[in-house]
């Protein structure tokens, strides 16, 4: 029996725009059913890390694989295939589509599936009920609560039953009940064997989770798995 590749593998990569390194020789390795924060200020780098993780950007160098692949050998079509199949996202704003359905927004999940609209809106039923949502399936998005429109929007990421799911600010626009029912349905997904990645700059909510990489100026200066700690090695040269 092999052995399982991580789901993300980051390895030196480097992200520039013009003069501006937002990202700098990063390594980062998560294994399938880990639940992991991205933490860090605005401009520290953590979104443009997020956007090389979900394949939505290409880094300047290094090399990153998805599930196994490399990503830099896939042409446009293979790279739209490996994020349908592999990567939910779930964004601060919840981009739901006035005027439609629930279960028609969390269907559209699966509009590149090949399935008929019958069996997509079925599952996306069972995905809706996954959130607790099973009461407001025909609900457009003025008739919800932000909290409710997010937890739609989850259920519109995992729809695919992705291996990886990516939530950048889940609770950046939600008041913090609302931002607590969502952050127990992200451990409830992960509990069920999705590989969970929050990027946010709320340290309480990276302390709370099983793993946390600190991001400040383009640079990992900190990784509660490996004890690697650019800021730890800092204070300990100082205290010398």
């Amino acid at each position: 029996m092999g052995v399982a590749h991580p789901v993300i593998e980051l390895t030196g990569v480097s992200k520039s725009y013009g003069d501006v390194t937002a990202l700098a020789s990063a390594d980062l390795v998560v294994h399938r059913g880990e639940m992991l924060a991205v933490v860090g200020p605005s401009g520290s780098g953590k979104s443009t890390m997020l956007n090389i993780m979900g394949t939505l950007d290409r880094p300047s160098s290094g090399t990153v694989r998805i599930d196994g692949h490399a990503v830099a050998e896939l042409n446009d079509r293979e790279l739209s295939a490996l994020r349908a199949g592999t990567i939910g996202f779930v964004f601060q704003q919840f981009h739901l589509a006035a005027g439609v359905p629930a279960l028609d927004s969390v269907a559209d999940g699966l509009l590149y599936s090949g399935r008929p609209r019958r069996e997509r809106r079925q599952v996306a039923e069972r995905a809706l009920r996954r959130v607790g949502l099973g009461h407001r399936l025909f609900h457009e998005p003025q008739q919800l609560s932000g909290g409710e429109k997010q937890r739609v929007a989850i259920a519109r990421a995992v729809v695919g039953d992705p291996p990886l799911l990516l939530a950048d600010e889940p609770t950046g626009a939600l008041d913090s009940r609302s931002g607590t029912v969502v952050m127990e349905l992200l451990h409830e997904l992960h509990g069920a064997g999705t590989t969970v990645v929050v990027i946010t700059h709320d340290r309480d909510i990276a302390a709370s989770l099983p793993r946390e990489v600190r991001v400040r100026d383009g640079r990992i200066e900190h990784d509660s798995t490996t004890g690697s700690a650019l800021a730890e090695l800092t204070a300990e040269g100082v205290a010398r």
